[in-house]
């Protein structure tokens, strides 16, 4: 069987709901169906104009590097989103408690971001990075669950922006590339060919997607896909993967949506949709002969919401709706988006089709919940104290006991928390000056001011490295490393 989607745009209540569902919905379509053909085949087949003869996207990379930034969020520690299909769960990569690492890209000069809606849930606080090393806070604009996109607004101006394309002209076959910080690394690149354009998923709510073969990996999420000429046209979403690792299917949100998507958050702070409390799922070629149709169109509906439209409206489980304000029947997804496109107050007139034959239904559109954004703080406390490490103290002899003599971080909040430092670390010293106890930090500390950056010497596992700690009173973007270089 399929699992059933909701025909309005409440598809996603919860990030663990979504993700299991996900998973679970695209692990029976390997199974049952192949969900959708070939698309632009007519297009792609008459195209005239000569592709370059040996692709280097290294000009190409140049070019967009500048407005790709790092995005840090504090407060969730689920930054990927992965079909896993052995499991039928989604797979978390890059778990740091309370820390997340994605990518994003500036698109205007007045300083707003795209990123991925997951990225940012439950955010308490998000730091975008720059390729010139500075830190900004963000603001969360809004952002939409079900087509995984997140504006951020950071301040400054005259900043570099993407050269935005069109997904719409991309040919299976089609070069393309992907930038972002997997794992932390910055403004890594890899690139493929689009293997589908477009790739709707089942459970997907009729979202297009952009199919390739590019290498993601956790970090990539919100980061850009651009062709071989330079323009971005898509921005990297989810993996599809068999045990949890990336196995050749990646998936990006075309950029002509992500963009539809942003200007309304720009101008709103969230998404609109109608709805009419329908849930559903798409009718296949198994399914078909059951209700009497010969064609696998329409979507079966699965369930009725209590005091919806669809309920007031008759509607009820087992009819199939094969059309919205259409004659000709309709795909699942173009169903889908009917009713999602369609403004609160609105009616629309459905075909159904009920005990093997046609009947017409006139049924209210009602609005759907818009996605709550999260609220954020502003950076590091001026009266953050310890940079919010709390500390645990090992003595003894070295050799003697699991751990060494030494400063151990027991928690972390606030500006260590957004550094990347975690439960385990080892301090070794501040700046220059070695540290083995809270006495001597706290002395070490007592020079360095409000606006100064400090960089904490860590001990994790065997390996060290100097982590920057952003200033506790930002009067202004400072220069400081990118924190998810810190440690292997």
């Amino acid at each position: 069987m399929k699992f059933p989607t909701v025909l309005d745009a409440r598809e996603h209540p919860s990030r663990t709901t979504v993700h299991c569902a996900a998973a679970i919905a695209v692990g029976l379509a390997a199974l049952l169906l192949p969900h959708v053909s070939w698309s632009q085949d007519a297009t792609c087949a008459q195209r005239t104009q000569a592709l370059s003869q040996g692709v280097d996207f290294a000009a190409a990379a140049a070019r967009q590097a500048p407005a790709v930034v790092g995005v840090t969020v504090l407060g969730q520690s689920d930054d990927w989103p992965t079909i896993d299909t052995s499991a039928n769960v989604s797979a978390s990569f890059g778990k740091v408690a309370g820390r997340g690492l994605a990518s994003g890209f500036i698109f205007s000069r007045e300083g707003y971001v795209l990123t991925s809606a997951h990225a940012v849930l439950g955010a308490q606080q998000v730091v975008v990075s720059t390729v010139d090393k500075r830190r900004f806070d963000a603001e969360i604009v809004g952002l939409d669950r079900r087509t995984d996109v997140a504006l951020l607004k950071i301040a400054g101006g005259s900043l570099p922006t993407v050269a935005l394309g069109r997904a719409s002209r991309l040919c299976p076959g089609e070069w393309v590339a992907a930038m972002g910080a997997p794992f932390g690394f910055e403004r890594s690149v890899t690139a493929g060919v689009v293997s589908a354009n477009p790739r709707y998923m089942p459970g997907g709510g009729g979202v297009p997607l952009i199919q390739t073969d590019v290498a993601l990996n956790p970090g990539n999420s919100g980061g850009p896909l651009f062709d071989e000429r330079g323009d971005v046209v898509g921005m990297n979403s989810m993996i599809y993967a068999v045990g949890g690792g990336y196995v050749g299917l990646s998936f990006s949100l075309p950029i002509d949506t992500v963009m539809r998507v942003a200007e309304e958050l720009r101008a709103t702070g969230k998404v609109t949709r109608g709805q009419i409390g329908a849930r559903t799922q798409p009718l296949t070629d198994e399914l078909a002969p059951a209700f009497g149709l010969a064609a696998a169109t329409g979507a079966l509906v699965v369930r009725v919401d209590a005091g919806s439209p669809a309920e007031i409206a008759g509607l009820r489980s087992g009819d199939v709706i094969l059309s919205v304000n259409a004659a000709d029947a309709m795909s699942y997804e173009d169903i889908q988006n009917r009713v999602s496109a369609a403004r609160p107050g609105g009616r629309l007139a459905l075909n159904v089709w009920r005990h093997r034959a046609a009947l017409p239904v006139q049924v209210a559109v009602a609005p759907g919940v818009a996605d709550a954004v999260p609220r954020v703080a502003r950076r590091a406390d001026t009266h953050e104290v310890r940079f919010g490490l709390e500390f645990s103290e090992r003595k003894g002899l070295p050799g003697i006991g699991l751990l060494d003599p030494g400063l151990y971080v027991k928690s972390v909040s606030g500006s260590a928390q957004a550094a990347g430092l975690r439960f385990g670390d080892m301090v070794l010293a501040v700046n220059d000056a070695s540290v083995s106890s809270q006495a001597e930090f706290d002395a070490a500390i007592r020079s360095v001011g409000d606006n100064d950056t400090v960089a904490l010497l860590i001990m994790r596992g065997s390996a060290r490295g100097f982590v920057p700690i952003a200033p506790r009173r930002p009067v202004a973007p400072v220069a400081a490393a990118a924190a998810a270089a810190m440690l292997p």
